[in-house]
């Protein structure tokens, strides 16, 4: 970082980075695939996936402030917090405390370095009633996941959409299995989250200053939003309160960066291009495993249907002031925004393409073949000309 300067400091960052874990990934899976057990001794590269964001945040932060204050370059209120200026460019001691904070060193969550200065500057002595209350409470939701994680998992699994017994199961037994045996399995990622989190909470990060009247501030931390997650009634909400310190990597240093990379000789690109490009850097951050791409190719691919669809039908629901449209219209949202997200995330379940093309067999191929669909109705036949048409028509014979 101290030897490049401009715009290829950080890309180089970005790309060492992402090979060097990339080796790990990789060999991590060649060992797996050697061992008859399918175990290896040790795996690292969970800590190192987030020391990979750090430190690419990191760059791009230090490049934002690079821009400071440059004419003709306009950075976002986010870049502009975390931008780190020429003058204060972080110590070796401070990397290193920042790279491997220890209570967020094995699975996050992920931050910036402007959010760790604020942190070792904030003296926590007198809040440390209202740290232990936060904390301790996090645990408990910790320790609640992990029950749920315990006792269910031996029952459900991604595995047995595999199964053929799996196969003969009716429609709605699929449907119903697939998504319970979701909510298991993240039950054992909201365990180590919302642990992390405890303990990040405790040690006074998440610190972002005063207000007006001398109270304290606090930054949501949290790597999920489990609430979303289960009752969100939209793809997005579901992906939003997910793998969070991610998420917030990817689009503020991932998909905003390939949206605003334009110049007389790259045209912008489009949200659905930058999208695709995005859902794959992160298949790449995750590993090398076929059913990671599939995972992350369809679900970009279902944002973009599910932004087709929303587009479409809100309107439809609104106009109706229907309580009860908008109460269906919502129940229908969250089922299959669940249905869809446990469907995506099955190839990310049981990694291998045999094991992941079997799954969504079983499951009849519905998210591909619904996304296709809607890309037909609205796009191809003309169904968004068609609503929006009936929508100007019946606004038009309103006002008369």
């Amino acid at each position: 970082m101290r030897f490049l300067r401009g715009s290829l400091m950080p890309k180089a960052v970005f790309l060492v980075a992402m090979l060097h874990m990339s080796y790990s990934q990789l060999r991590r899976q060649w060992g797996e695939q050697a061992s008859e057990d399918k175990q290896i001794s040790f795996d690292y590269t969970g800590a190192q996936m987030i020391f990979v964001i750090k430190v690419t945040s990191l760059a791009f932060c230090l490049y934002d402030g690079q821009q400071l204050n440059k004419q003709g370059v306009t950075l976002s209120a986010y870049q502009v917090k975390n931008a780190i200026a020429a003058d204060s460019t972080p110590s070796l001691l401070e990397y290193l405390g920042y790279v491997f904070f220890f209570p967020g060193f094995a699975v996050g969550p992920s931050f910036e370095m402007s959010t760790y200065r604020r942190m070792i500057s904030f003296d926590s002595t007198a809040y440390r009633r209202q740290l232990n209350t936060r904390a301790y409470s996090t645990l408990l939701v910790g320790l609640f996941w992990m029950v749920v994680y315990v006792v269910y998992n031996p029952t459900f699994t991604f595995l047995h959409l595999t199964t053929n017994e799996f196969q003969y199961k009716g429609m709605v037994a699929k449907a119903v299995y697939l998504c319970t045996a979701g909510v298991v399995a993240r039950a054992a990622y909201y365990t180590a989250w919302k642990m992390s989190e405890g303990a990040c909470v405790l040690a006074g990060l998440g610190f972002d200053g005063l207000d007006d009247s001398g109270s304290v501030r606090w930054m949501d931390i949290s790597n999920v939003h489990i609430s979303s997650v289960e009752l969100g009634t939209s793809i997005r909400e579901l992906i939003d309160g997910w793998n969070i310190g991610t998420n917030t990597w990817l689009r503020h240093h991932v998909y905003l960066r390939i949206m605003s990379q334009s110049t007389k000789h790259v045209p912008p690109s489009s949200s659905t291009a930058a999208t695709v490009m995005t859902f794959l850097v992160s298949a790449w951050w995750h590993g090398f495993y076929p059913g990671y791409y599939l995972t992350f190719v369809i679900a970009a691919l279902v944002s973009s249907a599910a932004r087709t669809l929303r587009r479409n039908l809100n309107p439809l629901v609104t106009q109706t002031n229907s309580p009860n449209a908008k109460f269906a219209y919502n129940i229908a949202g969250w089922a299959l925004s669940k249905y869809t997200l446990d469907f995506a995330v099955s190839p990310f379940m049981v990694l291998t393409l045999p094991l992941s093309l079997n799954a969504w067999r079983n499951n009849y191929f519905s998210v591909p073949i619904a996304v296709v669909l809607i890309h037909l109705s609205f796009n191809v036949l003309g169904g968004s000309q068609y609503i929006r048409k009936h929508l100007a028509a019946k606004y038009a014979s309103a006002k008369m």
